[in-house]
């Protein structure tokens, strides 16, 4: 800075010069340090159009901008965490300037959002937000000075906040924001609290002034006589007579004595603020609203174009105090030529809001844009090769927008599903698990510190016993994620087969394993049944200290938070009681045991959250990928393909079982819905019906050279394949609410509520009445035999007999209450294949009683479709259930004679066949004799 500069020269005179405006750009490169150092700015003010400017006009933000976007951040996030940055690093920048004068200049504004120019509530929270985000001494909050912001001022200048009143154009205006900002101060004051350092200004525009009462004076000019004469005179002079009269206001106020008791106590005066000082008629000078109200104790906010202009030739000087009277003079004539200067400084104030609104609107609309492309491109890929059937899904995408489907979907309207009133509560009281990532993320804390309390007490395994949608996610996690560095190994119990609860014991280190009862309920009668058994165990070695081993996932107020209170359980954790089972992956339910497991949760649920972003209601249904996914699977199957068949990578074949629930007990209800086909061997693409869909995961840049070719095959068959690809497990957390979003979506196309299972609770009824009665029917022995209709054929004409019963687009079902091992489970992939490829129907593989909770829905409340062929075992060894008077064997019986009645009881054609004491034996023997003599 020389001395020859006019910007120095009129920081000499008494006035601060700040720059109207800010991008990140000047920040970097050191632009504004060289206006600092070498022209004494000494301040920044900002305004919803700068920063439109700055940030749609440039990109310098887009690398910021993606990872915001990537982070989950909404666009009003993303705005926000934009401005604050750049205004606290600017901020930064001034702070030596701020302390070297003693808290009068180095300021830096940013301003509340002008949709809340009428809210006074919403003015002062946003306020307090963005001072507290900001975080520095020398910022300033800029609020529009309406009538409610007026109020807003007096509150947030008490609570020590600085405020930059901006949006005046009247004197009267001004006297009110002066006033407001005294009246604060004096409340501060009658708190004890300090009212020094609180600096404030009042934002008092120039040029627009001139541009709305110009055109009126030339119109009155052009006339004759001698008002004629008057408005020649008065054109380009009103907004600066306007200027001075306000500053004679200031002068009255803050030399009164009310505000001298305020200085004694370190309070500084509002200072005013000329700001639009860009000159807008070119017929004026360039530098006009600077060098005429150049004086003390004000500041100019000057635009870079003008800066430069005023550097260049302006000239500097104190004019702010001379030609008072004259400035007067002119508001009296502009009165007395019939023009309301009141009358016109209110359509400005209602013109700068929509002036600072438009460009708000504006860039919104950008980030908006900007937003929804980088998602685009780094959402999980979604590929639909819908074939013919893509005239159907065009069809109801088009419905879908014209309703406003996504809207009404995340305001939660039952009316997308149900026209039942009655279904209506159910149907919203369900759909907490839209909000539910987020409710995690702030509840990380406490599952980590669970985590490492649990490591650090010494636990080596951590065993989850549950049921259904309690179950399924912590399997998902077991099977497809590694155990992390501070993790524990996790098991999961979901069966109530007493060789399978024998192996699980025998591999625990029970004195040394937590274990999880979960059941959103606090009913489910499988898991209280498993943590009775094993609370039985530890009691016998830790005696009154076995509750220290125990935790409990449940819903506020179920009898299981009450039992595990009573218990001194060492931790329960309560979920949301407006998330169903199914549903619940990224609650509580699946979380907990994820945490224990060391899976670093921040990651996965931001993975959650993108997802979310791309599902949500301002992305077109068309590009939304859970509805895109979810109107493709529900028209597909109204139209017959209603078999969605996954092949999924080995990886993460586990999802499957997941899936299974979510879609199958979801809609499989009122005669219709969707049956997933998970697990299902590769087959030739012949053996497939056209009552399918595929969904075809890939995992990251690998390719599985089978799922690849049959994949393609499919296609050329006009098979419909959706092709999903994720980069690698870690992205399930997208999944997981895809195609939760996707299955709620499908529902609507057949009219069903998704959330409830209407059918699940007949097999429980049933279960419970042959336990309490004794009523069980008898094993088969250590044979190969039919129990049922066929009960006096042989195995081969039996099975050929049931078999015959087969239509087309029928399904095939193989329920398993048996031991859950590699051994059985291979040999039963196998007949799956093999009645598959004999018949060609889609064939289903379900453990019991695991599929009672998922697909087991399906099976009673879905199409009358499915041949359903259930297997029982007698073990060999069973246990007792503590506390009943019923054994785990009895239980799994009793489980899989109550399915039976009520398949039978709902039409269904049912084959029993019992494999006696030695199942893995006698299910490879069943598995020849379909291979080598059963024709079908």
């Amino acid at each position: 800075m020389t001395s020859e500069n006019p910007l120095q020269k009129i920081q000499a005179l008494g006035q601060s010069i700040w720059l109207d405006y800010l991008h990140r750009d000047m920040l970097r490169s050191g632009e504004l340090k060289r206006l600092i150092e070498q022209d004494g700015v000494c301040g920044v003010t900002s305004n919803p159009a700068i920063f439109k400017e700055a940030i749609a006009g440039s990109n310098a933000y887009d690398e910021a901008i993606t990872a915001l976007v990537k982070d989950g951040k909404s666009v009003d996030r993303i705005y926000q965490s934009l401005v604050v940055e750049d205004v606290r690093t600017a901020a930064d920048q001034f702070l030596s300037l701020y302390e070297e004068t003693q808290a009068l200049n180095g300021y830096v504004s940013l301003e509340v959002s002008p949709y809340l120019a009428r809210d006074l509530k919403g003015t002062v929270e946003e306020a307090r937000l963005l001072w507290r985000l900001l975080d520095r001494p020398n910022v300033m909050i800029k609020v529009p000075a309406t009538i409610e912001g007026c109020r807003a001022i007096r509150r947030l200048t008490a609570e020590g906040i600085n405020v930059n009143a901006t949006l005046l154009f009247s004197v009267d205006r001004y006297r009110e924001v002066a006033e407001a900002y005294v009246a604060g101060l004096e409340d501060r004051a009658a708190e004890g609290k300090p009212v020094a350092k609180i600096a404030s200004m009042a934002s008092f525009f120039l040029s627009r002034i001139d541009t709305l009462l110009d055109p009126r004076l030339q119109e009155i000019a052009g006339g004759d006589g001698e008002s004629s004469k008057k408005a020649q005179e008065l054109i380009g002079k009103i907004a600066v007579a306007s200027a001075k009269r306000a500053y004679r206001v200031f002068e009255e106020i803050f030399r009164d004595g009310r505000f001298q008791r305020l200085a004694a106590l370190g309070a500084a005066p509002q200072r005013l603020l000329w700001a639009s000082t860009g000159t807008k008629n070119p017929a004026y000078s360039d530098v006009k609203y600077v060098e005429e109200l150049i004086g003390p104790d004000t500041v100019n906010t000057i635009p870079v174009k003008t800066l430069d202009a005023f550097r260049d030739h302006g000239h500097a000087e104190g004019t702010l105090t001379q030609g008072m009277a004259e400035a007067e003079k002119a508001l009296e004539q502009l009165t007395d030529l019939g023009v309301d200067l009141a009358e016109g400084m209110d359509h400005l104030e209602e013109d700068g809001i929509r002036k600072f609104v438009q460009p708000f609107d504006s860039l919104f609309k950008k980030l908006a844009e900007e937003r929804i492309s980088i998602l685009e491109k780094c959402r999980e890929y979604q590929q639909l090769d819908l074939g013919l059937d893509t005239r159907f899904v065009q069809k109801r995408l088009n419905r879908m927008e014209e309703e406003g489907f996504g809207r009404r979907f995340w305001s939660k309207d039952p009316t997308l599903w149900k026209r039942n009133r009655q279904a209506h509560e159910e149907i919203r009281g369900f759909m907490g698990w839209l909000e539910v990532i987020e409710a995690m993320q702030a509840r990380l804390p406490e599952l980590e510190g669970f985590a490492a309390e649990i490591k650090k007490a010494g636990f080596r395994q951590v065993l989850v016993m549950g049921m259904g949608g309690s179950s399924m996610t912590p399997l998902v996690f077991q099977r497809c994620f590694p155990v992390g560095e501070n993790g524990l190994p996790l098991a999961i119990l979901d069966t109530t087969d007493p060789q399978t609860i024998l192996r699980l014991e025998g591999e625990l280190p029970l004195a040394d394993t937590l274990f999880i009862e979960a059941s959103k309920s606090g009913t489910t009668a499988e898991p209280s049944a498993f943590s009775s058994y094993f609370w039985d165990r530890l009691r016998q070695i830790k005696g009154e200290k076995a509750g220290g081993n125990f935790a409990a996932i449940t819903d506020p107020g179920s009898p299981l938070a009450a039992r595990a209170r009573d218990l001194k359980f060492r931790k329960i954790f309560l979920n949301y009681p407006d998330i169903g089972g199914r549903y619940s992956a990224l609650s509580c339910f699946g979380l907990v045991p994820a945490a224990l497991m060391g899976i670093d949760l921040g990651p996965f649920l931001n993975n959650a959250l993108m997802m979310k972003q791309v599902c949500g209601p301002d992305i077109p249904e068309h590009k939304n990928p859970g509805m895109l996914l979810g109107a493709s699977l529900g028209e597909m199957a109204v139209h017959g393909r209603n078999k969605v068949t996954f092949l999924l990578p080995e990886p993460i074949q586990t999802f499957g079982l997941w899936i299974d629930q979510l879609i199958a007990e979801s809609t499989g209800k009122e005669g219709t819905g969707m049956l997933p086909v998970t697990g299902e061997p590769i087959g030739n693409p012949s053996v497939y019906g056209d009552d399918r869909v595929f969904i075809h995961y890939r995992l990251g840049c690998e390719r599985d050279p089978q799922l690849e070719k049959l994949a393609e095959d499919l296609k050329k068959l006009d098979h419909p394949v959706i092709t999903l690809q994720i980069e690698g497990v870690k992205d399930l957390a997208g999944e997981f609410f895809r195609w939760e979003v996707a299955t709620a979506v499908a529902a609507a196309a057949f009219g069903i509520n998704p959330f409830d299972q209407p059918n699940v609770q007949e097999s429980k009824k049933n279960t419970l009445r042959i336990l309490e009665s004794g009523a069980l029917s008898s094993p088969a022995g250590d044979g190969l035999k039919l129990d049922g209709e066929s009960a006096d054929t042989n195995f081969v004409e039996g099975m050929e007999e049931f078999l015959a019963r087969r239509r087309p687009r029928d399904y095939l079902a193989l329920m398993a209450y048996l031991p859950d091992s590699e051994v059985i489970e291979s040999s039963l992939r196998e007949l799956q294949a093999l009645l598959r490829d004999r018949t060609h129907l889609a064939a289903t593989l379900g453990f019991g009683p695991r599929f009672l909770h998922s697909t087991g829905q399906f099976h009673k409340g879905g199409p009358n479709t499915g041949l359903f062929i259930q297997m029982t075992c007698s073990p060999r060894r069973d246990l007792p259930v503590p506390g009943l008077a019923y054994s785990f064997g009895a239980l799994i019986r009793a489980q899989a004679q109550g399915d039976l009645e009520a398949l039978g009881k709902a039409g269904r054609r049912v084959l029993r066949i019992d494999l006696g004491e030695n199942p893995g034996q006698k299910l490879a023997e069943l598995v020849k004799l379909v291979q080598d003599r059963v024709v079908i």
